[in-house]
C-alpha cells in the first residue's frame, strides 16, 4: 500500500503544484469565503488550522478576521510524529517545524484535541468517501484518532478523488471543503 500512496500523493500534488500562485490565491479566498459562512464554522468556539506551505489552501486570512468569540489553534511538529496545538493570533511570532511548515512556538499556550471543536485539515488528496491521503508521517492521523471534533478535509478541488488508498489507522474526515464547496460524509 505504501508504493499506491505514494504514487497517488505524488500525482495529487503535482496537480497542486501546477495551480498558479493568482489561481491558488483565488481559490483559497472562496475557500474561506465558504468556510466562515458554514454554520459548522460559525458554531465552534476553539478552531484547528494550520499554517499553510507554499502551495497548500492558504487559510491565515482567518486569523485577521475579527472573530471574537472564537479560539484559533495551530499544529506544532514534536519529535514523535506527533503534534501538539496551541493557541494562534495574527500577531504571534512563528518558528520553522518539520518540513518547513510555520508552528506555533512551544510557549504558546496548549490547547488539547479534545477541546477542539473543529479541525481544517490540510491533506495531499480526499476521496468522496472521507479517506484522507496524508503527507506520509501520520502526524495528523495520530493527532486526530480520539478527537472528537468536526474533521474538515481543506484542500482545491483537484485533490478530490474518487478512490483514496488507506489504511486501518488511516482517520476519515467527516467533510471537505473546496473551492467548489462543502462535501459532507
Amino acid at each position: 500500500m505504501p508504493d499506491v500512496k505514494l504514487a497517488v500523493r505524488n500525482d495529487v500534488l503535482g496537480k497542486r503544484r501546477a495551480l498558479s500562485t493568482e489561481s491558488r490565491k483565488q481559490k483559497s479566498q472562496a475557500i474561506v469565503g465558504s468556510l466562515i459562512e458554514l454554520s459548522l464554522f460559525k458554531d465552534a468556539m476553539t478552531i484547528a488550522t494550520y499554517l499553510p506551505l507554499t502551495s497548500e489552501v492558504d487559510l491565515s486570512r482567518l486569523l485577521r478576521l475579527e472573530h471574537r468569540s472564537k479560539c484559533f489553534v495551530a499544529p506544532r511538529t514534536l519529535s514523535n510524529f506527533e503534534l501538539s496545538f496551541h493557541r494562534v493570533t495574527p500577531s504571534d511570532m512563528l518558528e520553522m517545524g518539520f518540513g518547513g511548515a510555520r508552528q506555533p512556538t512551544e510557549v504558546a499556550d496548549l490547547v488539547p484535541p479534545s477541546a477542539i471543536d473543529l479541525f481544517l485539515v490540510p491533506l495531499a488528496a480526499c476521496d468522496r468517501q472521507g479517506n484522507r491521503l496524508g503527507f506520509g508521517k501520520g502526524y495528523y492521523d495520530r493527532a486526530l484518532a480520539d478527537a472528537p471534533g468536526f474533521k474538515l478535509g481543506i484542500g482545491f478541488h483537484c485533490q478530490l478523488l474518487d478512490h483514496v488508498p488507506s489504511d486501518s489507522y488511516d482517520v476519515p474526515m467527516n467533510g471537505f471543503l473546496s473551492e467548489e464547496g462543502l462535501i459532507q460524509f
